[in-house]
């Protein structure tokens, strides 16, 4: 144990310490941001609510249905970032020093997936709670404490299983330009393939189908539910004296669908979530077997 909590200790370091890597971790959030609120926060805004709501309520709305698409880019950007060091220790034959002393190829490995992970949570963590606090400070409503730590057992599933399926994907990256470039457009596509650049209701059927596979859409659904609950009840307290039950029962299905609220189902397969969960895991449970595998016999042939 004390040689992978010393590589992992490493591995958190270098990754620390190489700036343009933390920017670049941070890239796909940044622009997301700023597509956010220079272009996009508006759209958000549903117009048949304004005058119903008050600016401060539609404002909790509009960032508690954007909040969780944010913090799933997050959950696979960052990873990738640190998971970089694989790519530069076998480029730059770094791992040379490890193999010389008696350390098992899985510790090595362990301590990439350990501290890829560790990086992660730890950061989205840091950041779910400073977004509470800035969207409670400029709306003047606040996240109740069963939302933030439910959102908090959330990220953090959704980081062991990114960084699992990450890890797993950097095995087959032989060079750092080749990853530059990967990581450089990864991001996005997640982004669209997930609904959280646009709704996935105005997208083609074949796309919701591939949509409906990829774990990080049902990742940024299942997180939406959670974090636009209390922005729900909300509603149910505004708009139910002024509709009719079958009403607002219409506009509440015809919204939460418009938003990513809703469950996605799988080719017409309406799969609950709490399978969903476990199928999540033992992906990951996979794709960690799979990049040990793949990562022992690369080490073995330096």
């Amino acid at each position: 144990m004390y040689e992978t909590f010393e590589l992992t200790k490493r591995n958190i370091k270098v990754y620390l310490r190489d700036k343009a890597a933390v920017f670049f971790s941070f890239l796909s959030v940044i622009i997301l941001l700023g597509l956010y609120i220079l272009f996009l926060g508006n759209n958000f805004k549903p117009n048949q609510l304004v005058g119903i709501l008050t600016e401060q309520e539609l404002n909790f709305l509009v960032y508690s249905q954007l909040l969780p698409g944010i913090m799933i880019i997050n959950a696979v950007s960052i990873p990738l970032g640190n998971l970089g060091n694989i790519i530069n220790d076998f480029e730059y034959r770094k791992l040379d020093g490890f193999l010389v002393a008696p350390v098992k190829r899985g510790k090595v490995i362990l301590s990439y997936y350990l501290s890829s992970f560790l990086i992660t949570v730890v950061i989205s963590i840091f950041m779910i709670i400073v977004a509470y606090v800035a969207i409670g400070l400029y709306t003047g409503i606040f996240f109740d404490i069963d939302v933030i730590l439910l959102s908090i057992l959330y990220v953090t599933l959704f980081a062991f299983v990114s960084t699992a399926i990450m890890i797993f994907v950097t095995s087959f990256i032989k060079s750092v330009n080749a990853f530059g470039a990967f990581s450089g457009v990864f991001g996005t596509v997640v982004g669209f393939i997930s609904g959280i650049y646009m709704p996935l209701f105005i997208l083609p059927s074949f796309i919701k189908g591939i949509a409906s596979l990829v774990p990080f859409t049902h990742m940024t659904i299942m997180l939406k539910q959670v974090m636009m609950k209390q922005a729900f009840l909300m509603l149910d307290v505004k708009l139910q004296p002024l509709m009719t039950e079958a009403e607002y029962q219409s506009f509440l299905t015809n919204y939460q669908e418009a938003v990513g609220y809703s469950s996605l189902d799988i080719f017409g397969l309406d799969v609950p979530f709490w399978l969903i969960a476990i199928v999540m895991g033992i992906i990951s449970v996979v794709c960690l077997v799979l990049s040990t595998y793949r990562l022992s016999n690369r080490i073995a042939k330096k």
